[in-house]
């Protein structure tokens, strides 16, 4: 659904499949014509054979009592019947690691515009959507806002968007000049370089981020939080409360 959706809005897309969708690679094998899973069989229907683990298939839109619940029904009838795209696989061997299989589907179609090796280089570089998610929340500090009205908070984005650009500007110009690709480009360097700069400050050389394609990081917080429950209510609600069992007692 998600690939017919950004089809529908002439964008390309690049998804893993489901554990639970069968994916089969021999050249000419069956289908099954239902939405659910028949006897091992996949859904998607053979069309041509583009490589080792590399293939053609057609999608076939779903009956509308197999719609999903989130879609409605305007949205769900302008989908269209069949969909032509791609399924390929490739392997993530690692040293140390268990080698990972990873199946692909994407409406990049033609293999030689597209080869193989950059979509699977390209799914694997999706982790960098974290790290500018982490400059976001962590290192711009949007991860908890301050204003309590929609209003407020609305402008609290606004503003954060509108720093988020500018910085990621000064990225691009930094890449351009010093020649390097911009996801090297240091952005906790480039953040101070535009909280500093002047009207007519001239742009420095930025720091630049040695390549780590295999660094992995553990999701622990790195200090032990203290022993208080957390606020779920907000503050004058609290402090009235306080000032009831002060009175009481």
């Amino acid at each position: 659904m998600h690939v017919a959706l950004l089809f529908l809005r002439q964008m390309h897309a690049v998804f893993r499949c489901h554990q639970k969708q069968i994916v089969s690679f021999r050249v000419g094998r069956k289908h099954t014509s239902t939405y659910r899973p028949h006897k091992g069989l996949p859904r998607s229907r053979y069309v041509r054979r583009l490589g080792r683990w590399d293939q053609l298939v057609e999608y076939t839109k779903p009956k509308r009592k197999d719609k999903p619940k989130w879609l409605d029904e305007a949205t769900f009838a302008t989908l269209p019947d069949r969909l032509l795209v791609r399924e390929l696989r490739f392997l993530t061997p690692q040293r140390g690691y268990r080698t990972r299989v990873i199946t692909l589907v994407t409406t990049l179609l033609d293999p030689s515009v597209y080869p193989k090796a950059d979509l699977a280089q390209l799914y694997l570089s999706r982790w960098q959507i974290e790290v500018n998610f982490r400059h976001l929340k962590t290192t711009m500090g949007m991860e908890v806002l301050h204003c309590q009205s929609v209003p407020g908070v609305l402008k609290e984005l606004y503003m954060f968007a509108l720093a988020y650009n500018l910085i990621r500007l000064v990225m691009l110009e930094a890449s351009r000049r010093q020649k390097v690709p911009l996801d090297r480009i240091s952005f906790v360097d480039a953040l101070r370089w535009l909280r500093d700069a002047g009207p007519d400050t001239l742009l420095t050389p930025l720091v630049v981020n040695p390549s780590r394609p295999h660094r992995l990081e553990p999701r622990v917080i790195k200090r032990r939080m203290k022993e208080y429950p957390l606020m779920k209510k907000p503050r004058p609600k609290l402090r009235k409360g306080l000032l009831r069992k002060k009175r009481r007692a």
